[in-house]
């Protein structure tokens, strides 16, 4: 009897030990982020509504990022940013799934209709580096 309360004992002991830990991990890396109506001079109506989804088991892997990506890709590939975005996470037993919606835009055409003046103008308003090698728009620090 005694060898079956240490073993008791013992299995409690290491299921508080386990419900008490944690582990951190990266969840998505961004250029610009804000959960505020902020105006970047953006016409929508040049951008692709879209969405992305991405299902892990057991949350293993988790990460923004990747619902973003499938976003993104499935809006075409010319589309870079993705504005007015939404994420959805949903916890179900045994997995976990990021959903992520919002306007994808590109960079390029809008470099295209606002000229090549009137782009560099926007970028310095909204404090943005424009890396002509890769087609994609940075934010500087």
């Amino acid at each position: 009897m005694k060898t079956l309360t240490n073993k008791v004992l013992m299995v409690l002991f290491v299921a508080a030990c386990l419900s008490f830990s944690n582990c951190t991990f990266r969840l998505v890396d961004f250029t610009t982020i804000s959960t505020k109506n902020v105006n970047l001079g953006v016409d929508r109506s040049q951008g692709k509504k879209t969405e992305g989804s991405k299902t892990y088991f057991l949350g293993l892997g988790f990460n923004l990022k990747d619902a973003i990506d499938i976003a993104l890709e499935d809006a075409g590939r010319e589309y870079d940013m993705l504005i007015d975005g939404v994420v959805r996470y949903s916890n179900y037993p045994f997995v976990v799934v990021v959903k992520v919606e919002g306007v994808a835009v590109a960079s390029s055409t809008m470099k295209g209709s606002m000229g090549d003046a009137e782009f560099e103008k926007w970028k310095e308003s909204q404090n943005i580096t424009y890396m002509k090698t890769s087609d994609t728009a940075d934010t500087e620090d």
